[in-house]
């Protein structure tokens, strides 16, 4: 049995009550625009693109949204990029840090579409959006609102699930500094229900230089972000999501995953999204890393393969096993005699 059909039977059984009220089945999945998007991000693509497809052939509705995540902040450098110009503004978020070619509308912007062309290309249609867009928009706010005032909860939950203390004081917001523009650099220190206080640090991290400011600013409209564990959580909740795996990295005991959901259960009274955790897709045996410019770009990948070669080499094997593409050994020529016995 394919491995994508018993996925649909474990999910017609999960998610019955909400197949039988006819609603749709919300998909999700996402990547941050860091850096030229490597070839492994494919493989959630493919694996929610395939579960969408398998439930539509039994006229089970469903959509899958696809996330561009250009909020985080810069915290690395492409090797291929000039650290000259791009050293100022690490530490930003990726919408506001400008487009390598200076065409194109911001630095994520830049990459994020070449992903989508590669998706495009290899077959999926997803609804794509941007992660800021959430954020501005305002619809962020009330599960900005709930994490800030269940703060000691999720604290709990850290030190709980995964073992990670956070301090009595922490609060899980980043602030952009009204002065720099920085989000990497910031520090919350207190919410009053409506601003928060913060300070933009010199040293905070290694990769990027706070400029010291402190301020209070409203967290809401895009001013604040959501650490990403309690932000995949929200996202959970404002974005409806029914399905949405995740690598084994992050589906391991006490892992990201592990947190989202405490957090989804504890803080927003939300049932998470059913999971699917899969194994990596390397390249030559090695995983991959856009903000550091590590890996096969997918873009590189796709051009050196038909789209139905390539979509075979994300489906052949089953999501519990690794994929090692390897462009300059075997891999290409055996994907080309599978085909041709299919």
């Amino acid at each position: 049995m394919f491995w994508a059909d018993k996925v649909r039977e474990a999910i017609k059984e999960e998610l019955k009550e909400k197949i039988a009220s006819g609603e749709p089945l919300i998909i999700r999945d996402e990547k941050t625009a860091s850096g030229r998007i490597h070839v492994g991000s494919m493989r959630g693509v493919a694996i929610h693109g395939i579960i969408g497809e398998v439930l539509h052939e039994e006229n089970i509705t469903n959509r899958f949204l696809y996330e561009i995540n250009d909020f985080d902040p810069m915290d690395g450098l492409p090797v291929y990029l000039d650290e000259k110009v791009y050293g100022e503004h690490m530490g930003k978020p990726l919408y506001m840090v400008p487009s390598p070619d200076g065409k194109a509308k911001n630095f994520a912007e830049y990459y994020g579409c070449e992903f989508v062309r590669v998706i495009e290309d290899t077959g999926f249609c997803p609804e794509f959006h941007r992660l800021s867009e959430l954020y501005l928009s305002g619809k962020m706010n009330t599960v900005i609102r709930r994490a800030l005032e269940e703060a000691a909860t999720i604290r709990k939950i850290y030190k709980e699930v995964s073992g990670s203390e956070r301090t009595s004081d922490w609060l899980p917001i980043s602030i952009v500094c009204e002065k720099c523009g920085k989000i990497g650099t910031t520090t919350a220190t207190a919410f009053d229900g409506e601003k928060v206080a913060y300070t933009c640090e010199p040293r905070k991290v290694e990769w990027a230089k706070g400029c010291g400011y402190e301020g209070n600013v409203s967290p809401f409209d895009g001013h604040g972000k959501l650490p990403w564990k309690v932000e995949w959580a929200a996202k959970f909740v404002v974005m409806g999501v029914d399905i949405e795996g995740a690598g084994k990295d992050h589906s391991t005991k006490g892992g990201a995953r592990d947190i989202a959901d405490h957090i989804a259960r504890e803080v927003y009274d939300h049932k998470p999204p059913f999971d699917i955790p899969y194994e990596f897709f390397l390249v030559g045996g090695k995983k991959m890393s856009s903000s550091k410019g590590e890996g096969s770009a997918a873009g590189d990948i796709v051009s050196l393969v038909p789209p139905h070669i390539f979509r075979l080499a994300l489906f052949q094997k089953d999501i519990n096993q690794q994929i090692n593409f390897d462009p300059t050994g075997e891999t290409i020529p055996v994907l080309f005699d599978l085909y041709d016995l299919r």
